[in-house]
């Protein structure tokens, strides 16, 4: 890749990015694409975020990506706000336009793809969702689009879930409760950090269970209590693979006016997981 002065700069921001798949994936596609563009990461902490933004915009930086801890946050240091995005409460894409940031979120446009991919059908169903943080308020969205018939939500500290399930008129679970409404739940959907550590333990009581339960989780690149879960119950799971890759290409698409070869993600991130 030969960088010059006329090299468009974009990036992903969140705390921790070392992990993330995001640099390789969006880098292959501007290559593909034979677009002199580059991706990089950065790594800034909370109090850092507002001062990060604004040096990316200075920086004439064209466009950024958002991810945890930034999503709900970052909302404050962008100019123009998309209507969906508003809705959601959070944003994980930015465009920079004449000097202008505009914020977007992918996250349920990447998710409601995947989800249609997997023919995984929301309609009707009864949703479960672990965890309260930016990445559920997309997930959250995506589902009321499609008509879910019942969507809960918990989260270790309930004050969040309460606020979010008021937010979208859904229904808040005390996590303790889970057992109580599991063998009802047609759909599984773990949004919180848990699997990202070694020791983490599946935060509920595991009971009775549908024997056609999905189970899907976000995280992708470990194997968390979730996978453990479903397996254990010969349930169907899913990683968050396929909404990693769907929610990227939107961003691309909102930088460039294209859309990327997704193949060619899904050939990358099989290569990144090993």
């Amino acid at each position: 890749m030969l960088l010059n002065t006329e090299t468009n700069l974009f990036a992903i921001i969140g705390c921790p990015v070392k992990h993330s798949f995001s640099p390789i994936m969006q880098n292959k596609w501007f290559e593909k694409k034979h677009l002199n563009c580059v991706y990089l990461a950065f790594e800034p902490k909370d109090y850092e975020l507002k001062h990060t933004i604004k040096s990316l915009k200075d920086l004439k930086f064209q466009g950024f990506n958002i991810t945890i801890p930034h999503k709900v946050k970052a909302m404050k240091y962008v100019d123009v706000i998309d209507k969906s995005a508003k809705k959601i409460g959070s944003i994980n894409t930015v465009i920079n336009k004449n000097n202008k940031l505009y914020g977007y979120n992918t996250d349920y446009l990447g998710f409601a793809h995947d989800l249609k991919t997997k023919k995984v059908v929301g309609e009707n169903k009864n949703i479960l969702i672990i965890g309260a943080g930016g990445a559920a308020r997309g997930i959250v969205y995506a589902l009321k689009i499609c008509k879910a018939k019942n969507i809960y939500i918990a989260n270790r500290t309930s004050g969040k879930s309460v606020k979010l399930a008021k937010e979208f008129k859904i229904k808040n679970i005390d996590i303790d409760n889970i057992k109580d409404i599991l063998d009802t739940i047609d759909i599984l959907i773990n949004c919180s950090s848990c699997g990202m550590q070694k020791d983490d333990k599946l935060p509920f009581g595991a009971g009775k269970v549908k024997k056609n339960l999905i189970v899907y989780d976000l995280i992708y690149n470990k194997k968390t209590p979730f996978v453990d879960f479903a397996k254990r119950n010969k349930l169907k799971v899913f990683s968050g693979e396929g909404m990693l890759i769907w929610q990227g290409a939107y961003a691309f698409n909102i930088w460039t006016g294209d859309f990327p070869d997704i193949t060619i993600a899904k050939k990358l991130l099989k290569k990144f997981l090993k």
